[in-house]
């Protein structure tokens, strides 16, 4: 199988287009994709029939129809914010477009209509400043907005599927215990356990979740570094895990590198290694097959891929591309 790959370049006007034939790795180059403005964050529906971008100096977000072919992306509409956000996530009906803002500190809902394009604002919720990510549990009625320092916070929120309503759950939010600063976090594929990679404090937490009441408990922190490297000269980024949930990948911008960590069966850690990469690595994802990692460096300008193996977690290098400047997000649409 094949994947459109569009790479979102924060300084650039473009995306930066590619080709995944996930049965060999190789990654095709094609021409960039002209936009409106620089773009920023950007999600799709589950189908990858409509993608949808944040073009932030530009304040809007912006709605496409892909060409699933070709790989080629129609506008659809845009609507007009009052902060462009550094997240955007779609709920698992593909009916509402959530978001997060860092400076304004808070969230906000639009209502996705039946042709795909932005409809109305539906709720905007103050919370505090530095509102990173915005994702949904696997059964669609809770919502967490993870906050860098100096709030350092989990917000929890519920969520109504048929109205887009974020109501605050109880308590509102978490807190660690130490300056962690939480940034993006992704859920075990099979098991009731959340894992946030911590932007400040340059670790990973591994929580509880609980799926009757939506709520979180901490019960590991786990750092992204090697023994001996200076944490002050390190941030983290993102955070991914493979389909069968054995391996957790966690990015250091400072350290370059991917962190690797077994997970083990009780959901607990244990870093097994660390992968070099493309300098300050502000984002990466696996491919939707669960093979390979894609990984952009905001200060090299290139795109990296790496074969995973399954049986310990490793990586391999594999191709390296230039993209445009300052990349920060990859999107993945299967090709017909």
């Amino acid at each position: 199988m094949s994947y459109h790959v569009y790479v979102s370049n924060a300084d650039s006007d473009f995306f930066s287009k590619f080709v995944l034939d996930t049965a060999s790795g190789a990654l095709t180059q094609e021409d960039d994709i002209a936009l409106d403005a620089a773009p920023g964050a950007v999600a799709t529906s589950a189908d990858g029939s409509l993608l949808y971008v944040c073009l932030r100096k530009e304040k809007t977000y912006q709605s496409f129809r892909v060409n699933k072919v070709t790989g080629q992306l129609s506008p659809l509409n845009k609507v007009s914010v009052d902060e462009g956000g550094p997240y955007l996530k779609t709920d698992n009906t593909d009916r509402f477009l959530l978001a997060t803002y860092y400076g304004a500190g808070a969230v906000s809902v639009h209502r996705i209509e039946e042709d795909g394009s932005l409809g109305a604002q539906l709720q905007w919720i103050g919370t505090e400043e530095r509102a990173h990510s915005i994702q949904l549990d696997r059964s669609n009625r809770y919502a967490y907005v993870p906050h860098t320092n100096p709030t350092n916070a989990i917000y929890q929120f519920k969520f109504d599927e048929k109205t887009g309503e974020l109501s605050a759950n109880d308590p509102k939010k978490i807190q660690p215990e130490t300056p962690e600063g939480p940034r993006h976090f992704v859920f075990h594929p099979s098991k009731e356990y959340l894992y946030s990679i911590n932007e400040n404090g340059s670790t990973v937490s591994a929580h509880h979740f609980g799926p009757d009441t939506g709520r979180l408990s901490s019960f590991q922190v786990i750092s992204t570094l090697p023994d001996g490297f200076d944490g002050d000269k390190n941030t983290t980024a993102e955070i991914r895990m493979t389909k069968n949930g054995k391996f957790l990948y966690a990015s250091n911008r400072g350290h370059d590198s991917l962190a690797i960590f077994a997970v083990n069966d009780d959901g607990s850690l244990d870093a097994i290694g660390h992968q070099p990469t493309e300098s300050t690595p502000r984002f990466f994802d696996l491919d939707p097959t669960g093979t390979y990692i894609l990984s952009v460096g905001q200060d090299s300008g290139y795109l990296a891929t790496y074969r995973i193996d399954l049986s310990t977690g490793a990586l391999e290098p594999m191709m390296k591309f230039e993209v445009g400047e300052s990349p920060l997000w990859i999107q993945f649409v299967p090709k017909e």
